[in-house]
């Protein structure tokens, strides 16, 4: 007879993705997977394949919470999206998460030594991803007319992603996303040079 399951997935893989947030996949045991999350030992086995396979969920779960309230609003923002997305990189509250980093950056950089492939391919196509949308937000500023029509979109779509990146390594660093404040706002001073004047 197949057991019972004692858990809610969702709020299960919510809970793992917050737990290798804090630690990271390498750091966090099968215990306090358990403890953190209400699946214990063998339904990480049997419902998951292993902390791999929870692992990759979780990111999943970070993904479309990311794709759906962070990126969605670039499509068609123009450079005032963009600028919003930014100051929300230096913009926390109490105990937030984000203090130690972005966990799909996180990722990226425990990943360069694990070498889990999956991840590699989830985390790079997270990254196109938004580099896309910066690159929508980019188009969707020059068809208003924000943009002179010869605007390079594609070198400062790449440009941007390279900044996001860089100001969740510095966060990770120094412990807090309004240690990145600065940076940010150097960044919406060079946006807004690239609006024309009207």
């Amino acid at each position: 007879m197949a057991r019972a399951k004692n858990y809610d997935r969702e709020k299960a893989v919510e809970a793992a993705m917050l737990a290798f947030w804090k630690k990271g996949y390498g750091a966090l045991g099968v215990r306090e997977i358990e403890s953190e999350t209400s699946i214990n030992r063998f339904a990480l086995q049997t419902d998951f394949g292993g902390k791999q396979g929870l692992f990759l969920e979780a990111l999943q779960k970070y993904l479309e919470i990311s794709d759906e309230t962070v990126l969605k609003p670039l499509q068609s923002g123009g450079l005032t999206a963009l600028i919003s997305f930014f100051r929300q990189l230096a913009h926390g509250e109490a105990e937030d998460p984000r203090d130690g980093g972005c966990l799909m950056v996180n990722t990226v950089i425990e990943n360069a030594n694990l070498g889990i492939d999956d991840v590699s391919e989830l985390t790079a196509r997270h990254y196109s991803n938004m580099q896309r949308m910066f690159e929508l937000a980019l188009g969707w500023a020059q068809e208003e007319g924000e943009l002179a029509h010869d605007f390079d979109l594609s070198s400062a779509a790449k440009m941007l992603l390279t900044f996001a990146m860089g100001v969740e390594v510095y966060v990770r660093m120094n412990g807090t996303v309004s240690a990145a404040s600065a940076q940010v706002e150097f960044l919406v001073s060079q946006i807004e040079s690239w609006r024309l004047k009207k």
